[in-house]
């Protein structure tokens, strides 16, 4: 991985849950609202209940590791809201339809979707089968466009919702050995930016609001285990790890607490774009949404040579 290719900000980045996402500062915001979060068994997807948990939302948390469920529900449940846990595969929709059953029995419409749950093979493409590359897809964006599809309409019936993907970086570089992980990421972004479009379309745009979420740079246990041995012994040890470092010093709750703040409407003129939630969220409402999308900022988008433009 070249480090040249991501770019350094010349603007400070936000580590940490900072103004407008402060846990003060959103307490009480989400109350009434019911959330389902996915992969919420620990690190990045059990942040993010905890932080809509403490801002007053109701939590509904997925994932397939039940036992760590229950510790992000003991987390959750102590900020004094209801919390249910259920033991799911996200690429199961005949499991997500009896979720989204349960869920709306046990705590009533889904107001607050956070596409969380993903996976990582590292490795060159050729070195692994197609069903884990496929895997990946399926579970980083198939499952994600699955659980949107059902819940949708919902939405649509109560006339509001709140739809967060969590996206990558890696979404928008060239990472090798991370092809089904950088290609299933870079679908999740450009569908957010599309989805959010045809919500225009039917009228429900901004009562529907959409976003592509970067989590910053969380050292988590998928990203963090590296290369399995038998590419280590054909590429070598290809970790930097000072670059590593420094890339992944970022902890979940500045991920949980974006998410919770997204959820409360509070940034809506955001929506459809794709977000870093280490930037300050306050300078991009600043900019504005015209402006943003006047300039194609915070979208996927292609750059060719002076003269030359993407036409249709």
């Amino acid at each position: 991985m070249d480090p040249a290719q991501f770019g350094i900000s010349t603007l400070p980045l936000q580590h940490v849950p900072y103004g407008p996402i402060l846990p003060e500062n959103l307490s009480g915001t989400n109350s009434g609202k019911v959330a389902l979060i996915t992969g919420a068994g620990q690190g990045i997807g059990a942040a993010i209940a905890e932080s809509l948990a403490k801002s007053g939302a109701s939590i509904a948390i997925l994932d397939l590791n039940t036992d760590k469920l229950i510790q992000t529900k003991e987390k959750c449940l102590a900020f004094g809201g209801k919390v249910e846990a259920f033991g799911c595969d996200v690429t199961d929709s005949s499991k997500l339809d009896e979720v989204f059953a349960q869920v709306k029995r046990q705590l009533g419409p889904i107001d607050v979707l956070v596409n969380n749950a993903g996976i990582l093979d590292q490795r060159p493409f050729i070195m692994g089968t197609f069903e884990s590359f496929w895997r990946q897809i399926e579970v980083n964006f198939k499952a994600p466009l699955m659980l949107i599809h059902a819940i949708l309409p919902r939405m649509r019936d109560l006339g509001h919702g709140c739809i967060i993907n969590i996206a990558s970086r890696s979404g928008t570089v060239d990472v090798p050995m991370t092809l089904g992980y950088v290609t299933s990421k870079a679908s999740l972004i450009r569908a957010t930016h599309t989805l959010q479009k045809e919500m225009e379309l039917d009228g429900l745009d901004p009562a529907i609001h959409m976003y592509a979420l970067h989590p910053g740079g969380v050292r988590t246990n998928m990203g963090g285990v590296g290369a399995a041995d038998d590419v280590k012994k054909k590429y070598g040890d290809i970790t930097d790890e000072e670059f590593y470092k420094d890339l992944f010093k970022d902890e979940p709750p500045l991920c949980g607490q974006m998410c919770a703040w997204l959820a409360t409407g509070q940034g809506k003129e955001l929506r459809g774009l794709f977000l870093d939630c280490r930037q300050d969220v306050s300078k991009l409402l600043d900019i504005g949404r015209e402006t943003l999308l006047k300039e194609n900022r915070n979208t996927l988008t292609v750059n060719f040579i002076d003269g030359y433009c993407n036409e249709p």
